[in-house]
Parts: structure tokens; sequence; C-alpha cells
């Protein structure tokens, strides 16, 4: 997941700016306190937000309906995206739980927040109120004109990092553009751009300030026929390689080819799922998973259909920390090959299981 953090932090940056609302010739200073201030008086509120990234191999966009409320709670709901699978998703926290909707799968993953597991968007949305502050310390922040955005006069914020160390939170060593609404205080628009990094944008769409949310909008009732997975539940059990044949409950396969000096260090059980573990290799080190659904969502990245043992299945590579997720369904089962290595050496991984 830090891998994946790392990747999309330009579109993190404009996400955890979203709802702290942000407004005679005033500094960027000043503006920074109002929107502060603003953050502060702001009990609940809601928004419906588009959002693009193009780096480092990922490229997605999405519009979501996006509700908050102090102190915790968020619902995130994606309407439109360039995935097709994320249509639909659906993320809900009451600041203790978390419910993650995957309306692909028809599965519902729910847990103590941190526990469930979660695409890249939703994963960045849980973490807006604890960033908000950390985005703003860390940042110079400089006034650099007044514009209209979407019939609102705004001012045009530049945010770079300060000579302190905290240019990590700006990868890239990029520059965020806010456009901050004169009246509301709130983050209109915003755009992160760090040359051949990548770069990510944001746009506010419509939004309401203290709308007076109930606290039952951020519980979460799976829909009817949807699976519910327990995360909490599916504490993973250490297995012998003889044991875990015997529970598989289908055809389990092991590979005869591993890459490098790469072992078979751990096989566990986490619901219906058999994990192998494979390490002890200072260039490899990747899971092979077996189970009737895929263990959580794909992670974001650069990603290609390709064929494997004569099915259909899906490429996506990391080209920032050289991991690999490859996935498939064979014979009912979902399997697949995912962490440190390189997609050529997973696809021989993929092709030796016997």
């Amino acid at each position: 997941m830090k891998v994946r953090l790392a990747v999309g932090l330009s579109l993190l940056l404009v996400l955890s700016l979203l709802l702290a609302g942000c407004g005679q010739r005033i500094t960027a200073e000043e503006i920074v306190t109002r929107m502060r201030e603003t953050l502060e008086a702001t009990e609940d509120a809601s928004a419906v937000v588009s959002a693009s990234v193009d780096a480092q191999g990922i490229q997605m966009s999405a519009t979501a309906k996006v509700w908050e409320k102090s102190p915790g709670y968020l619902r995130a709901e994606v309407l439109e995206a360039s995935r097709p699978a994320l249509v639909g998703a659906i993320v809900v926290t009451d600041g203790e739980q978390a419910w993650y909707y995957d309306p692909g799968r028809n599965v519902v993953l729910t847990g103590p927040i941190g526990e469930v597991d979660m695409p890249l968007p939703q994963e960045m949305l849980l973490e807006l109120q604890g960033t908000i502050q950390f985005v703003l310390d860390a940042s110079e922040v400089t006034l650099a004109g007044e514009e209209t955005v979407a019939g609102h006069d705004a001012y045009k914020l530049t945010l770079t990092p300060k000579d302190d160390g905290s240019a990590t939170i700006f990868p890239g060593n990029g520059t965020a553009t806010l456009w901050v609404d004169k009246e509301q205080w709130m983050v209109l628009k915003a755009q992160y751009e760090a040359g051949s990094f990548g770069q990510g944008g944001l746009e506010v769409q419509e939004y309401t300030l203290n709308p007076g949310l109930s606290e039952d909008l951020f519980t979460f009732q799976a829909p009817e026929g949807a699976e519910v997975v327990q995360v909490g539940e599916q504490q993973a059990m250490p297995l012998t390689l003889e044991e875990a044949r015997a529970q598989a409950g289908f055809p389990l396969l092991v590979p005869d080819y591993v890459p490098g000096d790469a072992t078979l260090v751990e096989v566990l059980k986490a619901g219906d799922s058999i994990i192998f573990r494979y390490d002890h290799s200072p260039d490899v080190a990747f899971t092979l998973v077996q189970g009737h659904e895929l263990a959580g969502p794909p992670p974001l990245g650069g990603e290609q259909g390709i064929r494997v043992r004569g099915q259909d299945a899906t490429a996506i590579t990391d080209e920032v920390g050289g991991n690999t997720f490859l996935y498939w369904t064979e014979n009912g089962v979902t399997i697949s090959v995912a962490g440190h290595i390189e997609l050529d050496e997973a696809l021989q991984v993929a092709e030796s299981l016997r």
C-alpha cells in the first residue's frame, strides 16, 4: 500500500484539501489561515468532484460524490471512472469501522479502519483530515493572482516544498496550484505538475458546506446477494504444503519455476485463499495466491490484457517500485502472482504451475 501511496501523492494532495475549505488585497498566509478556520468551523460538507492522474504508468480519472462529517465520518460513491470496474464503488467509514463495496465482484469488505484494503482513490479519501494540516505545514504558499473558475472568483495559490526536507510529499519535486473560492474559502480546482514524473488534477463541480448530514448516511447495508467479508476474521493461518493441499477445496498448483534465489518461506490460509510467500532473495519477493475470489482489489499501475495458461489475464505493473500484479481465473479459481518481480518472471512462474 505504501508503494501505491507514493505513486498517487499528486492526487492525494488535491483530494486532501477538498473539504478543507479555503478565501482587499490579501496575502497567501491570510488565505491559508482562512482555510484552517473554515476547516475548524465546518461540521459537515458534501461535494461532487472530478479527479485525474497521469503519473508513472497510472492513468485514471473519476468523478465521485463525497460526504464528510466530523469527527471521522466519510462516504464516497464513484459516479464515473475511466476504469469501468470502479463505477458504483462505495467507501463508508464511521470513524472506526470501514466498508468498501466492489460492484464488479459484488463483494463488501468490512472491518476496522486500516485493515480494509481499498483501491487508490478510496484509500486516499480516508486520509483527508489527517493530511490537510500536514500538507499546509510542509508547503511554501504563494499568491499567484486571481482567476475565475466555474463562475466563481478565486485566488490562485502555488504550493512548493519548504527547504526543510518536506519535499518527500511533493513527488518528482513538483508544484501544486490551487484555485480558492473568495467567498467560501473552498478549493474549486487544483493541479499538480512534476515534469516527467506526471501530473494530477481536481475540479469541484458542486459543493455544500454544513448541510446538516445525518449520521445514518455513514453506515452501509450490503446490497442483496452481495458477499460480505469480515476482514478482521480473515486471520492468516500457517499450514504445511500438504495441509494446504488438503484444505484448499480445489486442486492446488505449485510452480516448477521460481526466479533468482527466492524460496518458499511460508504457506498460509486466509479465508478461502491459499497463499505461498516467496522471499530471501535480494531481487525477488512475491506471493502466489489461489482462491475463489481475488484477495482484495487490484492495485493501480500500468494495466494490460494478456494471455496466461490459455486464459485472459490482467497484468498491472508499477514502474517506480518494480512491482507486478498478475491475475487470472482458471477452472473457477482466481490466481495471482504479485510482488517485487518483473512481469516476464511472473509470467514464467504462472506458466510453470503444476
